[in-house]
């Protein structure tokens, strides 16, 4: 299952290289000692960061799961605005600048998850204590992090970013008029 992950994060090496980024990013803001800063290697931390776990702090294991994953989802809802309306939605296939954007936008998408160790901590440090109010504070984030680091552990975010990719210009097809609509009111 590590050589499918570690294919899946090689093919995807942008939004790896940019997830380790923020993760790092993360470790330096918040002074969390790190182990491993290399963004390749085989192991179930391709394309993260090895750092220390945060299980005495909800606000840090907060942070390091939600920053990278917020980054790179817009990412890749930048490179697929066009990309994918272009290639997927109109069927322009003449522009070999979409492509690529297609494939960054997919790259960011499949590595927006955190990594199992991180939302393990997170799940601790905010489910581990008696404040009822963090817990419930944090109740979606913290499914959607586990459903996320669950996928990624079988490398299924890579099919969810394809699926993310295609599906893109059809689900937000709608909001784009609800918008402009807005905007002329206003």
């Amino acid at each position: 299952m590590t050589l499918i992950y570690v294919i899946t994060r090689i093919i995807t090496f942008p939004g790896a290289f940019f997830r380790k980024l923020w993760e790092l990013l993360v470790c330096r803001v918040c002074k969390i000692a790190v182990y491993d800063e290399r963004a390749f290697k085989y192991s179930e931390f391709c394309g993260h960061t090895e750092h220390e776990l945060l299980a005495e702090n909800p606000w840090k294991s907060f942070f390091m799961c939600w920053f990278p994953f917020t980054m790179n989802l817009i990412l890749s809802t930048y490179f697929l605005s066009g990309s994918a309306y272009q290639l997927v939605y109109i069927g322009d296939t003449g522009n070999v600048l979409s492509y690529l954007f297609l494939w960054l936008g997919i790259s960011f998408a499949a590595n927006c998850a955190p990594s199992f160790e991180d939302m393990l901590a997170f799940k601790d440090s905010v489910y581990g204590r008696k404040n009822v109010f963090l817990k419930i504070i944090f109740a979606p984030f913290f499914a959607l992090f586990c459903v996320m680091s669950c996928l990624e552990k079988y490398s299924l975010t890579f099919l969810l970013a394809v699926a993310y990719g295609v599906c893109f210009p059809y689900v937000f097809g709608w909001v784009l008029p609800v918008l402009s609509v807005f905007q002329s009111i206003f």
